[in-house]
C-alpha cells in the first residue's frame, strides 16, 4: 500500500513557504485544503471583480452547494 505523504513548496521559492501539495490538494499555510475547483473558482471571482459582491459570492456558492448534493 502507498503511503500519501506531503511535498512542501519552499524549495520552489520563498513566497511559497509553508505552502504544501498532499493528497491532491493544495494545502495553504493556515492549513485551509484547496481543490482545483476552489483556485479556480477564486481566481473567476477575482477576474470578474465579484471580490467585493457579498450578494453575488453567496449566489455563487448557493449554487455550488446545490451542484454537490446532486451527486
Amino acid at each position: 500500500m502507498r503511503m500519501y505523504a506531503y511535498r512542501e513548496l519552499s524549495p520552489l521559492d520563498d513566497d511559497w513557504l509553508g505552502w504544501k501539495i498532499s493528497k491532491g490538494k493544495l494545502i495553504t499555510p493556515n492549513g485551509w485544503p484547496l481543490t482545483p475547483n476552489r483556485i479556480i473558482m477564486g481566481n473567476a471571482l477575482i477576474e470578474i471583480g465579484a471580490a467585493d459582491e457579498l450578494r453575488f459570492q453567496r449566489e455563487v456558492l448557493r449554487t455550488a452547494r446545490m451542484l454537490k448534493k446532486l451527486k
